[in-house]
């Protein structure tokens, strides 16, 4: 479904005005859709979320409280679907396109039919054969980690301890467990729901980001929309970032004697 042109347009991440999404009332494979107990209790933890009536959305405080992602329309028209599904494969590829042979048709079918939603078919990108070979195992684990945050949350990493969490549930859990930990997460269903593809978001500011979320997605390349991340190179981006932050974090307050008359 993907053609070998772009264009800056194309190539752009999907704006605060107007994110990818695409939704579906075709439940026709619904019940064929194998499920297995993590899925169980990923899904339970959304539906316990939603019960609990407490409003979600981006956290953008430019927004608050009328951006909220549960109650935004998402179109389920063809168009909205092809955008939908470029936009995927773009922002989780690394915008790296895949050839026609290399692409997921049997995930975009069940896309189509209703057997899935857009954050199922983003995790199955990123579980993709395309993805580890090209992402993930060519490159060191911290900088397979911060491209993992990068395409999935639409942000860096925010701290070494979040990185190093994140490479001891690989090594503990494997690769899959790793994807769904984060389209599994509280943050992802609060910023992109079930129907919006993921995109780059720390150009605003965000409730619960530092201010220097925006340098360490520079790094990442992330304001280089026409550049793939495969051309970056294989060194991590964040390191020498999350390294001073730490030692800033660490430093004892500056105090300073006060007369006292």
């Amino acid at each position: 479904m993907l053609g070998a042109e772009t264009s800056l347009k194309s190539l752009t991440s999907a704006t605060r005005t107007g994110p990818a999404s695409f939704s579906t009332n075709n439940k026709a494979g619904k019940s064929t859709v194998p499920y297995t107990p993590s899925d169980a209790r990923a899904e339970y933890k959304r539906k316990h979320c939603a019960a609990s009536g407490i409003g979600i959305g981006p956290r953008l405080h430019s927004e608050c409280p009328f951006g909220v992602v549960a109650d935004r329309y998402s179109p389920g028209d063809s168009e909205a679907l092809k955008r939908v599904i470029k936009a995927a494969y773009r922002q989780v590829l690394g915008n790296m396109p895949p050839t026609e042979s290399q692409q997921e048709t049997s995930l975009e079918a069940r896309l189509v039919n209703g057997e899935i939603n857009v954050r199922d078919f983003v995790n199955g990108l990123a579980k993709s054969t395309f993805y580890k070979d090209n992402v993930f195992h060519s490159v060191g684990a911290q900088r397979g980690i911060e491209l993992n945050f990068k395409h999935l949350l639409g942000r860096a990493p925010l701290s070494q301890a979040e990185v190093q969490n994140h490479i001891k549930l690989q090594a503990e859990h494997g690769f899959d467990a790793l994807i769904d930990s984060l389209t599994d997460s509280a943050e992802y269903t609060e910023v992109f729901g079930s129907d919006i593809v993921p995109y780059e978001r720390t150009q605003d500011s965000y409730a619960g980001m530092f201010t220097r979320s925006y340098n360490l997605m520079r790094d990442l390349g992330g304001m280089k929309v026409a550049i793939s991340d495969n051309a970056q190179g294989r060194q991590s981006k964040t390191v020498n970032a999350l390294a001073n932050a730490l030692r800033e974090s660490t430093k004892p307050q500056p105090f300073s004697y006060v007369s006292v008359t």
